[in-house]
């Protein structure tokens, strides 16, 4: 280990190991990448005001000689990085880093990455570091140093860092970056909004957490003015990584140095890392052509004269702040290294998990037809897997994806109304009401003419049904109906629709229209349930659309695309039910079910049991008089329960068939089946668009196919960051 003084700051044991010089070029590797754009980065960042020496601070630092009148407002901030090379010679590449808003632009981009200066550090001096601070200014669309407010762009800072790199035997491994300089007062070079600029800026370097401050302060200034040190201590309260630098220590009034020296013994401003007096060259000194060496031999001179030499030794001058802050940065930077290489490895994963969310890229027909595929094909998977109620995860019982539960509900609902409401008027029950009112007993007559003559022209009492609980009865038009009772109504079709067939007869007209008239309802109640069934459709799609297709664009796209196809795949289901109508109303009534004859027996049968039961005597006994009475019907009467027993007998099996054939060849068919609304996307629909069409629905929007290309950026640094991390330096 070289004693304190001896030989030059590039020989410092602290800062030549090979593991340093690698964990730093890993960390330059990481800005390079603009891994920063996502992670912090350790980093030593040089904040001051614009005459607080900040400038002969880094001449020291870096031994670059700096512009003279360097203190002009700069419009972007600049990374120095010292490497040691073994290059005698020593070389200077100077690059632009793109920021944030340069990365979202891939022109400007290309356009600040080729500006690129080499040179020899002999060639490097005050003149070449000004002509490239002027260059990158253009490149960067900035005001150059120098310029004056009017006239110059309209962008007055930039996020783009100029990069300076010094390589050779003579340096240590340190990175720093020179931010703007405050300044209080506008000028013809700088404006008050340009003040809020810089101060902003400074604030988003030093807020970050992973930032070691050096704060620079005027010696002849009073610490309670400074704003860079208010600045710091509110993001950085208790000191712990801001290094205080003390300059112009040399210009400090006789009789003010006590107050200097107290601050910088570190019991004024109490700061983890303490704080560093140094002295830099005058105006005056570089104008006489004092080198580097030279200012670094009189500032050794400056610190062992009374009272500064009061201060202790290791921490005062270049000589000890250099390779301090060299071994700072790196104990900040192996610290912090696991810890970045974990948000690297999240930053891929996340990045991954996003990029997946988009789905593929959809530039090209062949990429958008593909997309489109998989959607189709995890689309009709779902819908068969839901029509089949084959679900691998926990569905609530309202999800519209349990749609053929909701379905079979649905149609049984639909069955049970047809039951109910179906019908016009009522059908008679013989076993539910049984009592009807009787005349006196009557002779029975021989013939018919003088049987009905006795009974009566009517005779309405046979047929009337026991007065049940009141319900107004309406035609399909909700209109209230003459003949309530059934069996009023059909004498009275009857009576007013004979034809030339003899009493007792029935014209098979006036089945047909009675029929007509008793299933008129069965248009409104089907209706009502295949628009229930469509909208259950309806929701179901949208439910499954939203599944498959995250892009709120191309799955709107996608449902107007299809939109017709479901319009038609709906109008066919009400043509079909149509139809269905049209059959069982406009046809002729035929049935081929056995039970249509069974029925009417058994209709008989009961009506006759029922009689028999009324004539029952006390000791249960029958009176053959009472039952033969009992029958005593006219031929009308006679003729309207016949009628009513027909028709209720072929009601009965035309609305079960009319019933099965809506859930079938309407619901089923038409709006579950192959060419139904929930059927329609399918690869077979996407392998027939056309180019056109494909751009049109799959072709991603700015706002994706910018995010697209956000992402795919921040994983490609990531990744390569990820492969510069892989050999761990420790």
């Amino acid at each position: 280990m070289a004693k304190k003084g001896q030989g030059s700051f590039s020989n410092l044991d602290a800062l030549e190991s090979a593991q340093r010089s690698q964990l730093f070029d890993i960390i330059d590797k990481f800005r390079e990448l603009n891994i920063s754009e996502d992670i912090s980065l350790p980093q030593l960042v040089v904040v001051g005001d614009q005459s607080s020496g900040k400038s002969s601070l880094l001449e020291g630092l870096t031994e670059i000689s700096f512009p003279v009148a360097s203190d002009l407002c700069t419009r972007f901030a600049t990374q120095i990085v010292l490497r040691r090379a073994d290059d005698d010679e020593g070389h200077v590449r100077a690059t632009i880093v793109p920021g944030v808003d340069a990365n979202a632009d891939p022109e400007t981009r290309k356009k600040l990455l080729e500006f690129q200066v080499s040179m020899t550090e002999a060639e490097f001096g005050p003149e070449s570091f000004a002509s490239i601070l002027n260059t990158a200014a253009v490149y960067m669309g900035v005001p150059e140093p120098g310029d004056k407010v009017e006239g110059t762009p309209d962008k007055r800072f930039s996020n783009d860092i100029l990069k300076i790199e010094l390589s050779g035997r003579h340096h240590p491994h340190l990175t720093i970056v020179d931010v703007p300089g405050l300044f209080h007062n506008s000028t013809i070079y700088q404006t008050d909004e340009d003040r809020e600029l810089i101060r902003n800026l400074i604030q988003t370097y030093i807020a970050d957490p992973r930032t070691i401050i050096m704060a620079v302060m005027d010696g002849r200034n009073n610490l309670a003015n400074q704003e860079v040190f208010r600045m710091a201590r509110k993001v950085d309260p208790e000191g712990r990584r801001t290094v205080g630098i003390i300059t112009k220590c040399d210009a400090v009034q006789p009789g003010d140095e006590a107050g200097v020296i107290q601050i910088a013994s570190n019991q004024v401003e109490r700061l983890r890392h303490g704080w560093y007096p140094v002295r830099n060259r005058s105006t005056k000194e570089i104008q006489e052509g004092v080198t580097i060496q030279q200012r670094h031999a009189k500032e050794k001179e400056f610190f062992k004269k009374a009272p500064w030499s009061r201060l202790s030794r290791d921490k005062t001058g270049m000589e000890n702040l250099k390779p301090f802050l060299g071994h700072l940065l790196y104990e900040h930077v192996r610290d912090e290294f696991p810890k970045l290489v974990d948000e690297i490895n999240r930053l891929v994963i996340e990045t991954e998990e996003s990029l997946s969310k988009l789905g593929i890229s959809r530039t090209t027909p062949t990429e958008q037809r593909i997309y489109l595929t998989r959607i189709a094909n995890e689309y009709e998977k779902i819908v068969t897997d839901c029509l089949d109620a084959k679900f691998r995860d926990y569905v609530s019982p309202n999800s519209p994806l349990k749609i053929r539960t909701h379905i079979q509900n649905m149609n049984e609902n639909f069955a049970a109304r047809m039951n109910t409401h179906g019908h016009t008027r009522k059908f008679k029950n013989e076993e539910e009401n049984p009592e009807v009112e009787k005349e006196a007993p009557i002779p029975i007559p021989d013939t018919s003419e003088g049987r009905e003559a006795q009974e009566g022209p009517w005779h309405d009492e046979e047929v009337k049904e026991e007065e049940e609980e009141e319900e107004i009865l309406t035609d399909v038009h909700g209109n209230r109906l003459d003949h309530p009772d059934i069996y009023d109504w059909i004498r009275a079709t009857y009576r007013e629709s004979r034809g030339p067939e003899l009493s007792g007869l029935i014209n098979h007209n006036v089945v047909i229209q009675m029929f007509r008239e008793q299933s008129a309802k069965w248009q409104s109640v089907a209706n009502s349930h295949v628009s229930a069934v469509a909208d259950k459709v309806s929701k179901f799609n949208a439910e499954v659309f939203n599944s498959v297709v995250s892009d709120d664009t191309v799955r709107k796209k996608l449902q107007t695309s299809l939109s017709r196809a479901t319009g038609e795949a709906v109008t066919l289901a009400y043509r079909e039910l149509n139809q269905l109508i049209e059959d069982e109303h406009n046809g002729i009534l035929q049935t081929v079910n056995p039970t249509f004859g069974q029925n009417q027996k058994a209709m008989r049968q009961q009506r006759a049991f029922v009689e028999l039961n009324k004539n029952r005597q006390a000791g249960g006994g029958l009176n053959l008089s009472d039952i033969a009475k009992s029958f005593n019907l006219s031929n009308t009467n006679t003729t309207v329960r016949d009628i009513h027993d027909i028709l209720k007998s072929y009601y009965d099996i035309s609305m079960t068939r009319f019933a099965d054939n809506v859930v079938i060849q309407v619901v089923e068919r038409h709006l579950l089946g192959k060419n139904g609304p929930i059927r329609l996307l399918k690869s077979e629909y996407v392998s027939g668009l056309d180019d056109s069409e494909l751009r049109n629905i799959a072709s991603e929007d700015y706002q994706s196919a910018s995010r697209r290309r956000e992402l795919q950026a921040r994983l490609e640094r990531a990744k390569s960051a990820q492969e510069a991390a892989s050999v761990i330096p420790f």
